[in-house]
């Protein structure tokens, strides 16, 4: 009689857990109502000011220009450190070089501002630049490399009793692989997704194989082997800036 009981007990209250689930689903509040998402609210646009969007205009038609220059260069410089300049200087000016097409190293690094930043009106504004995609900004405004060129390998001066070299005020271009913190430097603004963007230096090396200049690539080396050939294209580009900058001016060069 006793197992009787407890079963029959058992099978009222399961008989009741039922009753009070179907009561409240009756009531619409033991499964919440599905609502729709409210729409994602698109980022806001960053709009330039009309001077700056002519500055840009007219700085994009310069490195159209300087890079149709130094093709022209390409059958009348037979000298081979001339030669490495040059696919440097055709590197720096290559706007093919971005996701977009649409921007070139130059865009941020002019060589009359000291390989710096071009754009009056966006280093009194926004101080940092868009990148290939127009409405992404980079970091921080876009650092000099006039000096940099001749800047050694970061390392520990005891004499001075701090570190000496590299590029960035934070030296995180050591330089330490390329031996030169330009070409360390030139390795982030293709891959970077608020710059360049390109995804991978894969990318990067593809385009530049399908440009005139690729002649002076095979020349140079800079495409032989698949895991170095991002270092060379940098590596190009600082060969360039060394060309352009004036020792007499920088700060590293001893008497």
């Amino acid at each position: 009689m006793a197992k009787d009981e407890v079963g029959n007990k058992t099978s009222m209250f399961v008989l009741l857990l039922c009753v009070g689930f179907l009561f409240k689903l009756a009531m619409g509040t033991a499964i919440p109502a599905v609502t729709e998402k409210p729409p994602l609210q698109e980022l806001p646009q960053v709009h330039l000011s009309l001077r700056a969007q002519e500055e840009i205009r007219q700085l994009e038609v310069r490195i159209d220009n300087a890079e149709a220059a130094a093709l022209a260069d390409l059958t009348t410089s037979p000298d081979h450190a001339r030669r490495v300049a040059l696919l440097g200087k055709l590197l720096l000016f290559d706007k093919n070089l971005s996701v977009n097409r649409n921007e070139a190293c130059a865009f941020c690094h002019m060589p009359e501002t000291g390989f710096g930043a071009p754009v009056s009106e966006l280093n009194m504004t926004t101080v940092s630049y868009p990148g290939s995609v127009r409405t992404r900004f980079s970091n921080r405004m876009p650092q000099a490399h006039e000096y940099a060129t001749y800047s050694p390998v970061l390392h520990y001066n005891a004499m001075q009793g701090d570190f000496v070299g590299g590029s960035f005020w934070d030296m995180r271009a050591t330089s330490i692989r390329l031996n030169s913190p330009v070409a360390q430097q030139a390795q982030g603004p293709p891959l970077n997704p608020v710059e360049m963007g390109l995804i991978d230096s894969a990318c990067m090396v593809y385009r530049a194989s399908q440009r005139p200049y690729r002649v002076l690539e095979k020349e140079s080396g800079a495409c032989r082997h698949l895991l170095l050939n991002g270092r060379r294209i940098s590596i190009r580009c600082a060969a360039y800036q060394v060309r352009r900058a004036l020792p007499i001016r920088c700060p590293f060069i001893s008497a």
